[in-house]
């Protein structure tokens, strides 16, 4: 899993959801503390994302914030992870930091205090 950079376009993406999801609707949010953000807002920058990585309709996205170490479900083990954090540690794999990207081919594990957007095949 090499992180590569995000092209100029999908990184003003990722800077407008950092503004937006302190104000965005919390679609989710479990037990833990683990959130699903949701709308039409950001339904419109998860979908301009999707464009800028030049993928297409076969795949969908999701914006989570993860407060305790998860382990992503992937049952396709493919995927792509964008974090929207800072930073974030990624197992395995190590540190994921905002900005970049990876692509998934397992079921990785987040560690706490992750935002992420990760694209999957529907």
């Amino acid at each position: 899993m090499e992180p590569l950079e995000l092209p100029p376009a999908a990184e003003d993406i990722r800077k407008e959801m950092i503004a937006l999801i302190p104000d965005v609707r919390i679609y989710d949010e479990d037990e833990k503390g683990n959130k699903k953000y949701g709308g039409d807002e950001i339904a419109g920058l998860v979908s301009r994302m999707k464009a800028a990585l030049n993928l297409d309709e076969t795949w969908e996205g999701r914006l989570r914030y993860w407060s305790t170490s998860t382990k992503l479900v992937n049952t396709g083990k493919q995927g792509y992870l964008v974090a929207i954090s800072n930073e974030m540690q990624v197992y395995p794999g190590g540190s994921l930091k905002g900005g970049y990207y990876i692509q998934v081919k397992n079921e990785p594990v987040l560690g706490a205090g992750a935002t992420t957007l990760f694209f999957v095949p529907r």
